[in-house]
Parts: structure tokens; sequence; C-alpha cells
């Protein structure tokens, strides 16, 4: 088989969060006494790095950026990590991979904790033999290549399992952390990113949505 060893993204690849995201951003802006952001500017939030997303898309400081992030998960841990929704496919992907017998893992820039409790208010954990997510401390694991390595770590894949090794993304940083890892990328344009991102930055595979990506992923 090509690829025996499954990383997916969750926001933007599973899910679309965009409402909590939103809400939670908008919560942080106003205790700090700062205008509101559109939503569509919000989208550039998904995907990376959510202290890396006040910085470089709102030019925070970096200690504006360390507050914005403790207010924005007073209202996100409650509340914004359920107004989600499930990306049309994400079950059926990951049951098809189930049943293929793949080891299937996920790499998201949202905090381990987050996502395992997502997965959970999904039912979907239990497709997962591990999920490698960002460290909720400012000095821990965040960029998307360390995510990458520590569940290749765990996981126990390395050398000739590398090439058969491929991550399911919606933005550059996941092709940019597969190429740093040494793994394939599968970019889908279900999620947030644009043909235009993955073509730039060399995804592997372009896929409309999940389905298709799934098609790659089970061809021979």
């Amino acid at each position: 088989m090509k690829f025996d060893y499954i990383l997916l993204d969750l926001d933007g690849t599973l899910t679309n969060p965009i409402e909590g995201i939103s809400k939670s951003i908008n919560y942080a802006m106003e205790k700090m006494n700062k205008p509101p952001v559109p939503e569509e500017r919000i989208a550039r939030h998904i995907g990376p790095p959510l202290r890396d997303g006040f910085m470089q898309n709102l030019g925070f400081t970096e200690d504006e950026a360390e507050l914005a992030v403790e207010l924005y998960r007073e209202r996100y841990m409650p509340t914004g990590l359920y107004e989600n929704v499930l990306i049309e496919g994400a079950q059926e992907l990951l049951e098809r991979l189930s049943a293929a017998g793949k080891t299937i893992a996920m790499a998201t820039s949202k905090p381990e904790e987050m996502a395992v409790r997502l997965m959970e208010h999904f039912n979907l954990l239990k497709f997962f033999n591990f999920i490698s997510g960002a460290s909720m401390s400012a000095d821990g694991r965040h960029s998307k290549t360390e995510i990458i390595e520590h569940a290749l770590e765990t996981l126990a894949i390395s050398g000739d399992k590398l090439s058969r090794t491929v991550i399911v993304g919606d933005r550059y940083h996941d092709i940019e952390g597969a190429k740093n890892t040494g793994i394939a990328s599968i970019a889908v344009l279900s999620g947030f990113g644009s043909r235009e991102e993955f073509e730039e930055h060399g995804a592997g595979y372009i896929a409309e949505n999940l389905p298709e990506a799934c098609e790659i992923i089970l061809s021979e």
C-alpha cells in the first residue's frame, strides 16, 4: 500500500471551528478594549498556532498575544470548543482508514487536551492511535513540525516507514511540517487554504475534499 501511517490535521481538515474561534477571539478583543475582528479575517487564525496568529495577523506584541490567548481560552475551553461542526466526509474518512488497517494519528496546532475533548464530543476518539497537539504553555511544543515529530516518535515511525506516512491538512503549515519531517502531504480544499497556497508551498497532492483525499491514501 502507498500509505500505512496517516496523520490528520484537525481545524479546517476534520472540523470547521470558525464560530467558536470567532466568538472567542472577539471575547478576548473586547476584554482588551480592542475593536472586533470580522470573521473573514479570523479565518487566517485557523491553522497556525494561536499566539502566532495574534502577532502576525493582528499586530500584537508578544505580551499582548500571551494575554489574548489567556482571555480567548476563558471562553473557548468551556463553550467555543463545541461551537464546531464536522466537515463533510470526516467520519467516513476515519471509518474507511480504520477498516483498511491504517495507523491513524492526529497532528494539530490545537492543544492536545482540547483535541481529545473534541474527538470525544464527536465520538471519534476511538479511531485514533495517538493525538499529538500543541502545548498549553508558551514555551512548549507549538510548530507543526514539532507536533508531527512528536507523533512520529511516539508511534515509532522512522526509516522506511516515513515513505509510507502522509499528513492530510488544509494550510501551508501542514505542508511545511511534512517537508521538514520527510513525509508526504495531501492538502484539502474543503478547509481554509487555497490551491494557490498549496501549489506555492509544494503540496504532494491536492484534493478537493476528504473523500478524494481518502482515495489517494487507499490507492495502490
